[in-house]
């Protein structure tokens, strides 16, 4: 047996394994009108108005099933061989025979052999694989199983396909994404707490998360206090696109594994054109941007990537979750790496922490604030995270990108306290990044605290406070008293009785700027530690 080639100018890959033929069938025209651009007709013979049910690799020295599709996968193929491969489809009886577009000898006579034969030949397009073509055919055919004719898959079809599988099955389908993220679920009566906080969160709980991970094709296995679980791995290609949860009912019949395969493979097509998992570049530039982060990693590395400009200066970029959003999980790191690498080819991305970061090249009339935001948007929609983002300076080396990524860190703590969602420049928020370090150096040295303001902060009373808040309107008004008493709506009369009372309380003077600096310092550094 020769070896697949997937795409001219591609490794050669293993081949298609041959699906067994269907208990279903459907039109082979059904097949050629599913992905537009992926087939077209070279020969039609006398019709495509054939069944079809299964896909096989062409083997010289094997008969192809009847109705069967057959794939002449091998990269060139001599006139003789391809008029005998349609003989031989044409006596068994198969479907159509399928060739790589540009690959048929020029002095063939495609159409006069296709005739013959009684066999159609249809030409795949560069940007269909053999093994996407093996899972296009057994998804249609697994979705006539559940009576999904339809040929464009559709979010209203795949719930369709959930809730079909859910009825027969007589419990509770969720349908995720490789980011395990669920798309799709169809349930029966009454649903446990985990098939519910799945639906509601509309993300796989970290119970089932690490078995998924190892699930490669239909599984079963018990969680401690949430009872049986079936798992059916989503396969395109040799990727696992997403995932088909399970959950058993009283009345399950034994025919689970079975169903749940078929509703795998149907479900397959929802996931061929669109990233079925990590993409290997993807992975390297994250691998790279962690040491660089991290460690001592370099610049030079990331700029040798493929599609990655020359450029002696990088932005990084932080997003983080809203106050009162999910923390940020690991899992988003492939789905915004390839988000980031659409809006910008040369960008790399990874999640340390809680925060993602991204590392673009930056350029002559570059907009690195307009990037941020655009990316903030995407991500906040894709994850269902409100997100906050600060994108910093250019950085020249490793070293100032790793200074770069803690003053982020302590960005967006700052902008996550804000009322809404924002994109920030790092400069604008130097200030604020510099009041949580010196908060932080305050919960190691407490006696930084300690003076003037202490009389007020051991009052039990509610003046205590009030006055402390009495302080920190005056310093945010810059000392106008005007503006501040309209802050804490009072009259600027009763603000004035309040500063001369703290003044004789605390014996301090408002009008030395030492006494006033250090007074609006110990006030910033008690209202970041939580209050007074």
């Amino acid at each position: 047996m020769t070896t697949v080639d997937d795409r001219p100018g591609e490794p050669a890959a293993p081949g298609v394994a041959p699906l067994p033929a269907a208990a279903v069938e459907i039109p082979l025209p059904l097949l050629v009108g599913s992905r537009r651009g992926w087939f077209s007709v070279l020969a039609p013979a006398s019709g495509l108005d054939r069944p079809l049910t299964g896909v096989t690799r062409w083997d010289p020295g094997l008969s192809p099933g009847r109705h069967q599709l057959v794939l002449v996968t091998a990269p060139r193929h001599t006139a003789p061989e391809l008029a005998g491969a349609l003989a031989t489809a044409g006596r068994a009886g198969a479907a159509a025979l399928v060739v790589r577009e540009g690959c048929l000898p020029p002095e063939f006579d495609v159409t006069g052999a296709a005739a013959r034969a009684g066999v159609p030949v249809l030409a795949a397009n560069d940007q269909a694989g053999w093994a996407e073509i093996g899972t296009l055919v057994r998804s249609l055919l697994s979705g006539a199983r559940f009576g999904a004719h339809g040929a464009t898959p559709t979010a209203g079809g795949l719930y369709e396909l959930a809730e079909s599988a859910a009825l027969a099955l007589d419990g509770a389908v969720v349908v995720t994404d490789a980011a395990l993220r669920v798309l799709a679920f169809g349930c029966r009566n009454v649903v446990d707490d985990l098939t519910s906080e799945t639906i509601l969160t509309r993300r796989v709980p970290e119970v089932l998360r690490k078995r998924l991970a190892r699930v490669r094709g239909v599984a079963r296995f018990d969680l401690p206090g949430a009872g049986t679980r079936w798992a059916a791995a989503i396969r395109v290609g040799k990727v696992v696109g997403g995932y088909v949860v399970f959950a058993p009912g009283p009345d399950t019949p034994g025919s689970a594994p079975r169903v749940l395969s078929d509703l795998a493979a149907a479900a397959a097509a929802w996931f061929i054109d669109e990233p079925a998992g990590r993409d290997d570049e993807d992975v390297v530039r994250a691998e790279l941007l962690r040491g660089l982060l991290t460690g001592a990693g370099s610049l030079a590395a990331l700029s040798e990537r493929p599609g990655t400009p020359a450029t002696p200066r990088w932005h990084l970029a932080s997003l983080g979750a809203h106050a009162g959003a999910p923390a940020i999980t690991p899992d988003v790191e492939g789905g915004l790496a390839r988000c980031a690498r659409m809006l910008n080819p040369g960008a790399a991305t990874v999640v340390l922490g809680h925060l993602v970061f991204v590392l673009f090249p930056a350029g002559t009339g570059s907009d690195p604030a307009g990037f941020a935001e655009r990316l903030r948007r995407r991500a906040s929609t894709s994850t269902g995270v409100p997100m906050v983002a600060c994108v910093s300076r250019p950085c020249g080396t490793g070293e100032e990108a790793r200074a770069e990524r803690r003053a982020l860190v302590r960005a967006a703590t700052v902008l996550a306290a804000r009322p809404a969602p924002v994109t920030a420049d790092l400069a604008d928020l130097r200030p604020h990044v510099l009041m949580t370090e010196l908060a932080d150096l305050a919960v190691e040295h407490p006696g930084l605290l300690d003076g003037a303001l202490d009389v007020l902060r051991r009052d039990g009373s509610p003046r205590g406070a009030e006055y402390l808040d009495t302080l920190r309107c005056y310093f945010d008004a810059g000392g106008d008293v005007t503006r501040a008493a309209a802050e804490l709506r009072v009259h600027r009369n009763t603000f004035r009785y309040r500063l001369r009372r703290i003044e004789t309380l605390c014996a301090i003077d408002l009008d030395d700027p030492v006494q006033r600096f250090t007074l609006e310092l110990q006030t910033r550094l008690l209202a970041l530690r939580g209050g007074w």
